[in-house]
């Protein structure tokens, strides 16, 4: 018998449900695999085999029907099937398993939950004798994991056990969502917005989860919805931000890139002036971007004469070591000298967001980006940019977590706003910057004159974390540039903009408030 593993295949699970079975221990395949024969090991016991060969194909002997089982652990799986086996004995409980959660996935079902954390017991209660205090304390977990589940989502309730996941939406709300936004698009007679709300009028509701944009009222630059537009429409969806990105560099910030790769060697506040747009344009001269790139290149230095994040230690390094030494002060420098001076600053102490903190209510506690760019203006503290990182390496799962957790804050950071101040509609953004490894994405929300909010991806960049080309150098600081740019635009906007009577705006379409 011949059974063929495709090669992107890793950490399968393989065991024989047949008792009957006397299959040969030789194995050649290139993946971590657990193997558990109950013929062979009458205790049911299983062994983890690390297998070097590179080979994609697993050859049975087998003399007797045998059934194979293929499963993909998740990351939670692991997490707690290592906690069963390495922990202390007092320390395994149903609570501290359920425990395991809450940084994987926090709002994951009872039934998946419980169902993860059969199959990891199963598998480590098998390694120990039966009748034996280890082997009792693991079947006491799923004795008592009801208990378990409800004393742990009421700490989570009750803010007593902090979590970084979001609240899914209920289906009740998404409806409501939907509804209002169609709302907003019948209201506007133009061809886009009957377009799209044909479109979102088309989509089927029960299929939508709290991490769609749409079932938030956000529609994405990215989105179906948005690429079935046709062309002249899309283009014309695409209006408010195809300004933002200038078509060309000066030519001495390439100058000046290229100067500092070749020549690369080891170790006044102003005052915005009238209302602003976006208009294609830098709005600084040449020699004033040119000093904004020369400190950005200092902070490059640092880093590529940083050890830390040399070939041989970058990866090993984690997110906070990464967003201290590379991140922060590239973004520091790329701020420094903004209008306004002490009455803006960027908090890179994961401070708590107020606009996500008062989107969920009093009591709750709001979101911590990695880094968030803080305006003060007539007594209010308003949010205009948030950032999310990773490490250097990380995996799928972290980017698109990060991804969702970033046009959330944008779109709670754009109700914030608007709860006090009234900036030009289709004009002034709530910016998200993402680091995904090496990648930085520019990313804005803006709120349309329908009040549709709309999410788009602006720009990216590969971060020259070590010595690297003149282009990538450039093509870094073009981003940098861009966001400070905006941001310039967004703090004129707000300066200039009217305030509005306090009341109490609706919900933030991100959370069911009820």
């Amino acid at each position: 018998m011949y059974m063929h593993i495709p090669s992107a295949f890793v950490n399968i699970e393989i065991f024989n449900a047949h008792s009957t079975c006397f299959y040969s221990l030789t194995q050649n395949f290139g993946v971590k695999c657990l193997a558990y024969f109950s013929y062979l090991f009458p205790h049911h016991e299983c062994e983890w085999r690390d297998l070097k060969q590179l080979g994609s194909i697993l050859e049975l002997s087998i003399f007797t029907p045998c059934k194979f089982f293929f499963i993909m652990p998740t990351d939670l799986y692991t997490k707690i099937y290592n906690f069963l086996l390495n922990a202390e004995e007092e320390d395994i409980t149903a609570g501290s398993v359920i425990y395991q959660r809450i940084e994987d996935n926090p709002w994951i079902s009872q039934n998946e939950l419980k169902s993860i954390i059969e199959r990891a017991v199963a598998f480590v209660k098998n390694q120990y004798e039966r009748g034996s205090s280890r082997h009792t304390t693991l079947l006491e977990v799923l004795s008592e994991f009801e208990i378990g589940f409800k004393t742990v989502c009421s700490l989570c309730n009750i803010g007593a056990v902090k979590t970084n996941g979001e609240r899914p939406l209920t289906s009740n709300k998404i409806e409501k969502n939907i509804k209002a936004l169609k709302g907003k698009l019948r209201k506007d007679t133009s061809q886009l917005y009957q377009h799209l709300f044909s479109g979102v009028n088309a989509v089927s509701i029960s299929e939508l989860t709290w991490k769609d944009p749409l079932a938030n009222q956000v529609i994405s630059d990215d989105s179906d919805l948005v690429q079935a537009l046709p062309e002249r429409l899309r283009e014309s969806f695409m209006k408010p931000v195809e300004d933002m990105v200038p078509s060309s560099l000066p030519r001495i910030i390439w100058e000046k890139c290229d100067e500092f790769v070749v020549n690369f060697a080891e170790s006044n506040i102003s005052v915005l002036p009238q209302k602003l747009s976006h208009d294609g344009e830098w709005k600084e001269s040449d020699e004033e971007l040119a000093d904004v790139t020369s400190r950005i290149l200092g902070s490059l230095n640092d880093s590529w004469n940083n050890p830390a994040f040399s070939s041989e230690f970058a990866k090993s390094q984690n997110e906070g070591t990464y967003v201290t030494n590379v991140i922060v002060p590239a973004i520091r420098v790329t701020l420094k000298g903004l209008p306004l001076g002490r009455s803006s600053y960027v908090s890179s102490a994961e401070r708590q967001s107020s606009a996500s903190a008062d989107r969920k209510g009093k009591g709750r506690t709001g979101r911590r980006p990695d880094i968030i760019f803080v305006m003060k203006h007539d007594g209010k503290k308003y949010e205009l940019i948030y950032v999310e990182s990773s490490r250097l390496s990380c995996i799928p799962q972290k980017e698109k977590d990060d991804e969702i957790k970033l046009w959330r804050e944008t779109n709670d950071g754009m109700y914030w706003v608007h709860k006090s101040s009234g900036p030009d509609k289709g004009e002034f953004e709530i910016i998200g910057i993402q680091v995904a490894r090496r990648i930085m994405r520019l990313n804005v929300l803006i709120k349309d004159v329908g009040n549709v909010h709309r999410y788009y991806h602006l720009y990216e960049a590969e971060i020259p974390v070590q010595q690297s080309d003149p282009s990538t150098v450039t093509n870094f600081i073009k981003t940098l540039l861009i966001l400070r740019n905006i941001l310039i635009v967004n703090m004129s906007l707000l300066l200039n903009a009217p305030s509005v009577r306090s009341k109490r705006n609706k919900d933030s379409s991100n959370v069911d408030s009820e």
